[in-house]
């Protein structure tokens, strides 16, 4: 996302059409909000091509616009997915090419619009998503459906052979076999797709980005707001739920808008009737709502920075709460959600971008968060999150992408202990999925298949720490909990002693940053942040070290390749006589093996050393290590060594004399004890009580206890 996908396919189509390989005409698809977008992209870089917007369906003139495009090689029609699916039937013309922006739409396999989409009668399809999966890999089976039909099969099968063995192996509590299972599928998908997959990744960029900062706010309740968390926990509306007989969507729902602010009501009968008595005469008050007492105070400072704010929720109802807020402290602003008119958003976003006097942009995360570019902003807060990572990621990448100069700072806003950070559990689940398809398939497992009980806890009462620290305790993502014995405050108070620019002189900068979250910790008023912790370290504890059933798979795997290769070579050696010296690797000939083709059937083994020994000769070199020769890998070295150390100790030794003489070996390998453990079991198995004072021994398998050359 930010990194130009709609230029690279204005320039994929110019150079079709320069090169007379587009036949026909184009028609590109994209959300409402980005049409006038790739209008001006394609007449800033390919103004031959023929471009027309067709969006309102009262236009009696959309026949004329489609006829002016279709069939001409310079014809390209820009329209939105809601048209396509109203108007399918006049727009499913013969286009030569369809492009499928923010392709996501069609992640639903059933829905309308996809079923529609796919049938576009070209096999020249392309999707531009900056979020390919985002919650279920079905939705990836969707995508590659159209475009490449039949690629993955139908979706009953994808579902048994791929969806069900992939997510059942990325719990925590999944065993060595399903986790195994997981690896190997995912390596086969991500085989599958790749070729057709080409990703563009903000690291591929990174000299051309400013600095990202971004971190998780968990927020205390207010008092009123926990009060009523906790009574509709009890509520009748709950037991509903858990036994079947009420909508779980609902109940969600009413949590989530506690969260967000105790005075919004609960949209049903019941709840509707029950809060318009209590609706109080300052609705929507911020001292009320946890979130709004913590942005209060983070508003403020960046305000005094200089900073301008991006500020997304998910609904309406809380963005027109939060629209007075901002109206009543004086704060200039704009808006856009989904009753601002097509029409007038481009305006919007154009004016934000340039006129540095609006502070505030306050936006519907589904509206303002898709295609648009609005790097007139250097802070984003996230007030309440969406079940799906994607939505809360296209909303970050509005301001920090290509064309932003500022250093980026997003504070996603997250109540702790209640359903909102639940739903952020879920994100960072789908995340690693995504990762595990996507990028590398031994991610780490830290989440639990849970049950829909789960959901309806309040657990805000841990005084050091949150469910998520507990969760990636022990990785690189730590969560903050207070200022003492803070880095930051180490080193400001260095600074001051030294005489250096204090961080209050930077409010901008990241130490900026730092001091304003010790601000918010250090606080004891009620409502106010409760820890911190950033946000990609969260996502990288999934690849900072690799799964360790995996790698103890994997290592027994190797372990057993290696004493079958031993073994091999052994019944090589056999065959050679006694009084043959064995090959070392530079001395020898018993047990070689040649890493080039025999050079016909039936040649004898006389014949066959004699010609390595003139070989050798001619050359005047040692034959090279051959790569075709098993028992010369690292492995079958060790396997040896450790064999030919327990027969010179009497056929055994401790655990700790043994790897105490393979220490070195066993530091630099990249299985390190596992795999060393598992190669050790293979020649000798552990005895108890067989050492001196009762201690445990490992004793060699009577099987290797003799050498070869002996027997």
């Amino acid at each position: 996302m930010g990194l130009g996908k709609t230029v690279q396919i204005v320039a994929f189509l110019a150079a079709l059409n320069y090169s007379g390989k587009l036949k026909g005409s184009a028609i590109v698809l994209a959300p409402a909000t980005v049409l006038r977008q790739w209008y001006r992209e394609f007449r800033t870089w390919w103004p031959r091509f023929r471009v027309r917007i067709l969006h309102h369906s009262q236009d009696q003139n959309h026949k004329g616009r489609k006829r002016h495009v279709i069939g001409n090689k310079h014809g390209v029609l820009i329209t939105s997915y809601e048209q396509v699916r109203k108007n399918h039937d006049a727009l499913l013309d013969k286009f030569d090419y369809v492009i499928a922006d923010e392709g996501h739409k069609m992640k639903s396999p059933d829905a309308e619009i996809t079923l529609v989409c796919k049938r576009f009668d070209t096999p020249h399809r392309i999707i531009v998503s900056g979020s390919p999966l985002q919650n279920h890999l079905k939705e990836l089976w969707s995508l590659f459906d159209f475009v490449f039909p039949g690629k993955l099969g139908t979706l009953p099968v994808f579902h048994a052979q791929f969806i069900i063995p992939i997510t059942m192996g990325g719990y925590s509590t999944a065993s060595k076999a399903q986790v195994h299972t997981a690896y190997k599928c995912s390596v086969v998908l991500r085989d599958l797709i790749s070729p057709y997959l080409l990703r563009r990744m903000k690291r591929d960029v990174a000299t051309q980005l400013p600095e990202k900062n971004e971190q998780i706010l968990f927020v205390k309740l207010c008092s009123e707001q926990r009060e009523k968390y906790k009574t509709f926990l009890r509520s009748r509306a709950v037991r509903q739920v858990l036994s079947g007989k009420l909508n779980l969507l609902y109940a969600v729902t009413a949590l989530r808008k506690i969260c967000n602010h105790p005075d919004i009501p609960l949209e049903s009968n019941e709840g509707r009737n029950h809060s318009a008595k209590k609706i109080p005469e300052d609705y929507g008050n911020w001292r009320r709502s946890g979130k709004m007492l913590v942005l209060e105070k983070v508003l403020s400072a960046w305000k005094k920075a200089g900073s301008r704010v991006l500020l997304f929720s998910q609904t309406r109802t809380m963005l027109d709460i939060l629209e007075e807020f901002v109206n009543d402290n004086g704060y200039s602003s704009l808006r856009m959600d989904g009753t601002t008119a097509v029409g007038s958003r481009m305006y919007l976003i154009d004016k934000f971008n340039t006129d540095s006097d609006v502070f505030i942009f306050l936006l519907t995360t589904r509206v303002g968060g898709l295609g648009v570019n609005l790097t007139g902003a250097d802070r984003v807060v996230l007030y309440d999150p969406d079940w799906n990572p994607s939505t809360d990621l296209q909303a970050r990448e509005r301001a920090w992408r290509v064309g932003q100069t500022r250093p980026v700072t997003i504070y996603r806003l997250i109540t702790t202990g209640t359903i909102e950070e639940k739903i952020y559990h879920r994100q960072i689940y789908k995340q690693f999925l995504t990762n595990k398809v996507l990028n590398d398939p031994r991610q780490r497992r830290f989440f639990k298949p849970k049950d829909m009980r789960d959901l309806f806890t309040l657990s805000d009462d841990l005084e050091k720490g949150t469910e998520t620290g507990d969760i990636f305790a022990g990785t690189t993502a730590k969560e903050r909990t207070g200022v003492e014995g803070d880095e930051t405050s180490e080193i400001q108070a260095s600074k001051a002693a030294t005489g250096q620019k204090s961080v209050d002189d930077d409010d901008n900068g990241e130490e900026g940053n730092a001091q304003l979250l010790n601000t918010l910790l250090d606080d004891s008023g009620e409502g106010v942040l409760h820890s911190t912790i950033n946000h990609d370290e969260v996502l990288k504890a999934g690849t900072d070290g690799k799964d360790h059933k995996l790698v103890e798979y994997e290592a027994d795997q190797i372990a057993a390749k290696a004493v079958e290769e031993l073994k091999r070579s052994a019944r090589r050696r056999r065959r050679d006589n006694v009084g043959v010296p064995t090959w070392t690797g530079k001395s020898g000939l018993a047990g070689f093996v040649s890493s080039r083709p025999a050079s016909g059937v039936g040649s004898s083994k006389a014949a066959s050393l004699l010609q390595r020994i003139k070989q050798r000769e001619g050359t005047g070199l040692d034959t090279p290590k051959s790569a075709a020769d098993p028992d010369l890998s690292e492995n079958g070295a060790l396997l040896r060594d450790i064999i030919q150390f327990l027969r010179e100790n009497g056929g055994h030794g401790t655990s700790a004399a043994i790897v105490g003489q393979f220490q070195a070996r066993v530091d630099s390998s990249p299985k390190g004890l596992p795999g060393f453990k598992s190669l050790l079991k293979k020649v000798a198995f552990l005895k108890k009580g067989a050492g001196p004072n009762g201690s445990s021994v490992w004793k060699l398998l009577s099987k290797y206890s003799q050498d070869p050359q002996d027997q």
